[in-house]
């Protein structure tokens, strides 16, 4: 379900997730989504990778002439688009998603490397150990690369909706020590996902709770999932 003036806002995820708005559009997009669940959600898919650009492996920069290719596409849109001469508020709109797709592109190349996009091969998976009487309907499994220095990802099915203004939230255990994860919602057949970029060599298990949205900094209830490593 969308809030109002959600086509204006349709565009901004991306653009707020990487800290690209000006003060006055991050301000009115925040208000907007008090009163629209989609852009709620899809900053939530989002956050994740968004999240993991900068504590991914090591960085390396995008072959130039991949980065002039992007740019191109950029400007050709730029110049495709209308120019109203005096409604320029809105060209700034039209050019936004062309520049967020290319901020993000640009990001995960230079975050994760261009090497680390066509995926690992020392990969295992471990399945979840899920809470029957909270998510009846759930399965998780968690896949790890390697020795988990390079991060996991966790994918879960038949997850309920964890609750009004909620969202599921992953945490990592070393001993006595839980450090919070990034949030994930699920979709509307049930289906989510989170990326754990964070080095998981030495942890115990990757829990994850419902929390309150945005996150939280401990765990508010008893794990509803849990992998241990």
């Amino acid at each position: 379900m969308t809030g109002p003036d959600h086509a204006r806002f349709a565009d901004d995820a991306g653009a707020y997730l990487l800290g690209a708005l000006a003060d006055d559009e991050r301000a009115a997009f925040e208000l907007h989504m008090e009163s629209c669940p989609d852009c709620r959600n899809q900053v939530e898919q989002l956050r994740p990778a968004a999240d993991a650009l900068p504590r991914s492996v090591e960085q390396m920069n995008p072959p130039d002439r991949l980065r002039a290719s992007i740019m191109d596409v950029v400007r050709a849109e730029g110049d495709a688009a209308p120019r109203p001469r005096r409604e320029r508020p809105r060209l700034r709109f039209s050019l936004r998603p062309a520049l967020a797709g290319a901020m993000l592109v640009l990001g995960l190349l230079v975050g994760f490397g261009v090497a680390q996009l066509t995926g690992g091969e020392d990969e295992r998976t471990i399945t979840a150990k899920v809470d029957d009487a909270r998510l009846p309907t759930a399965s998780a499994e968690l896949r790890v690369e390697g020795d988990g220095d390079d991060g996991a990802a966790l994918t879960a099915e038949g997850l309920p909706d964890p609750g009004p203004g909620r969202v599921y939230q992953a945490w990592i255990a070393r001993g006595d020590k839980i450090s919070p994860a990034p949030t994930f919602v699920a979709d509307r057949d049930g289906s989510g996902s989170v990326a754990l970029p964070e080095d998981l060599s030495g942890a115990d298990a990757v829990l994850v709770t419902r929390e309150r949205r945005g996150g939280a900094r401990v765990p508010g209830e008893m794990p509803v999932m849990r992998v241990d490593l």
